[in-house]
């Protein structure tokens, strides 16, 4: 390693004073200055601040004035969205660009004016596999963490992962800000598949995964520092996708703690440093084009190896070997389409979105039934998932049989609100939670208005509607309707119809314990509200109805009925 550092070290000075010779023989420019802004990603604008400076000191002329070029770090994600824009609104603004990968290039250009804007060169300025990566100390006492390790070492045990207990912390990279995290998703994606099952299992992950931001405002990958360093006495084994040049860089100033890094076994992503044009301005993107030329000089390359990068034709440097870095090129997935960035990233916007549920239980005559009864065996479960809603949720409980409040078949136990907030002594989650598994039948057995439960419920959802959220309804119950004061199947329908709203969308979504002969009246008021109705007969297949229901917000509001669509992967690029 000593060795290894003092070559790197000899080899920056060799660069160096090559640069300096070369910029002592230039003239010296006089007049105006037309200065070109780079915004690059934080990990390589060492790099383009060092190949920046050499062409500066050249003292170039473009259209009779100096020509120089400011370079400053952002991160892709911010500069994507804002070029996206009929009139970007980046400061510094960008003449030209190099993302930490082309995904950020794809979602850009998803505006036609925004396609004419930027142009990518052809240039790559250098690239970066990605790697699963662990502590060195951790990898050894995690033998799954062998020879080869596949993507699915990233998936919760529900969607995949071996069903020993493996002792993992998965600490995966927002896909929202991080390249490593969007190509990592548009692979899972990939192996989950297409149809219902997979948007559940998207949904699985989405729901689970540990997602950490980057580590500046202007960077794209995970800490490694804190990373590498678990708190004491933690027992989990931290694992992270990262790229392969994050390693180099920790491993080098970090020689006694090295990561154990595997190259994903189906085959690996790159991160892919382009070099796009950004301006329309005719005197700065003649400077923008002059500086493409000192970006694909042999001394640009030769500091692009020296950060730990691999050149824009694959060649790498001569980082270590001997805790899973290789210096041949590893194997590589195909490219994603050029769509397939957006896509996936709507889809991982949907499923995060804040969720604002009415939760309603039947405590009515018929859920008093069986050994444990019905309401039972449904509360229980449905306390046992209360923890599978992350705090960004809102939700609210009601019981429902007849006349539990005066005239009224439902009570209201808890109001909607934020499941971390105060509800007396203790959290809103906790008090749904308690409620749900203590919960009663109410007394003398009375028949379930489940039809006036659910209008009355559809009302109040549509009325206190947050555009921010997903407002759901969510109905526990034995399907059964016969309160003979109740509304019919045929006037919840006409009702509903008239009160739907595209801006204002609204699902009712119930869980039926059982086949009740009501079942397709029952089907037919959540499909006027694009929602669904899942039949069940044990309690232990709700945990899939909950991520089945997650799922849903990837095709609404057009998903299939029936059985899962089938599809075949976007073509690569």
């Amino acid at each position: 390693m000593l060795l290894t550092l003092l070559a790197l070290v000899i080899a920056a000075g060799v660069l160096v004073a090559l640069g300096e010779r070369t910029i002592s023989a230039k003239p010296t420019c006089a007049g105006q200055t037309s200065t070109a802004q780079v915004a690059v990603s934080s990990e390589i604008e060492p790099v383009v601040q060092r190949v920046a400076a050499f062409f500066n000191s050249e003292h170039r002329q473009v259209d009779g004035r100096c020509a120089a070029v400011a370079v400053h770090a952002a991160q892709a994600a911010t500069v994507a969205k804002a070029l996206e824009q009929p009139q970007p609104r980046l400061e510094p603004p960008a003449d030209a660009w190099i993302p930490d990968s082309s995904l950020w290039v794809d979602l850009a250009r998803g505006s036609p004016d925004a396609a004419r804007l930027i142009q990518p060169t052809g240039l790559v300025l250098a690239e970066t596999p990605l790697v699963i990566a662990m502590p060195r100390p951790a990898a050894a006492r995690t033998p799954v963490f062998g020879t080869s390790v596949g993507w699915q070492l990233l998936f919760p045990q529900e969607v995949g992962r071996p069903s020993q207990d493996l002792g993992l912390n998965v600490q995966y990279p927002d896909p929202t800000q991080s390249a490593a995290g969007l190509a990592g998703l548009i692979e899972l994606k990939r192996i989950f598949g297409y149809g219902r099952p997979a948007r559940s299992a998207l949904a699985t992950f989405a729901l689970n995964a540990q997602v950490v931001p980057p580590r500046t405002a202007a960077g794209s990958l995970p800490w490694l520092e804190t990373f590498a360093r678990p708190p004491t006495g933690s027992e989990a084994a931290p694992l992270t996708l990262t790229s392969e040049q994050a390693v180099v860089a920790f491993d080098r100033s970090h020689p006694d703690e090295p990561l154990a890094v595997r190259y994903p076994a189906q085959g690996t992503f790159q991160l892919s440093y382009r070099y796009v044009l950004t301006t329309t301005n005719r005197v700065a993107l003649a400077v923008a084009k002059a500086f493409e030329g000192a970006l694909r000089s042999a001394y640009a390359n030769a500091y692009v190896r020296y950060e730990g990068f691999r050149t824009g034709t694959g060649a790498g440097g001569t980082w270590p070997s001997s805790y899973g870095l290789t210096k041949a090129m590893p194997r590589l997935l195909p490219a994603p389409g050029p769509d397939q960035a957006g896509k996936e990233l709507h889809a991982w916007h949907v499923l995060g979105l804040g969720s604002r549920f009415l939760a309603i239980n039947d405590v009515s005559a018929t859920m008093a039934t069986g050994g444990p009864t019905l309401e039972q065996v449904l509360g229980r479960a449905s306390a046992a998932g209360m923890k599978r809603f992350p705090d960004s949720t809102q939700m609210g409980l009601w019981v429902f049989a007849s006349h539990l409040s005066g005239p009224l078949p439902y009570k209201q136990l808890v109001p909607i609100g934020p499941l971390p907030g105060q509800f007396g002594v203790i959290t809103r989650r906790q008090a749904i939670q308690r409620l749900a598994a203590t919960g009663r039948t109410a007394p003398h057995a009375p028949p379930a208005a489940l039809y006036g439960t659910l209008l009355a419920a559809y009302k109040q959802m549509v009325a206190t509607y947050q555009p921010q959220y997903v407002n759901d309804i969510i109905v526990l119950t034995a399907g059964v309707e016969n309160d003979p004061s109740d509304i019919s199947a045929a006037t919840l329908l006409r009702k509903l119809r008239a009160m739907v709203n595209p801006g204002r969308p609204v699902e009712i979504l119930m869980v039926v314990f059982g086949v009740p002969k009501d079942l397709a009246d029952l089907e037919q008021i959540a499909k006027v509200t694009n929602g669904k109705v899942w039949p069940v007969t044990s309690a232990a297949q709700i945990p899939t109805i909950f991520y089945r229901a997650f799922g849903r917000r990837i095709c609404q509001p057009h998903c299939p009925n029936g059985s899962p669509r089938t599809g075949q992967p976007q073509s690569g690029r």
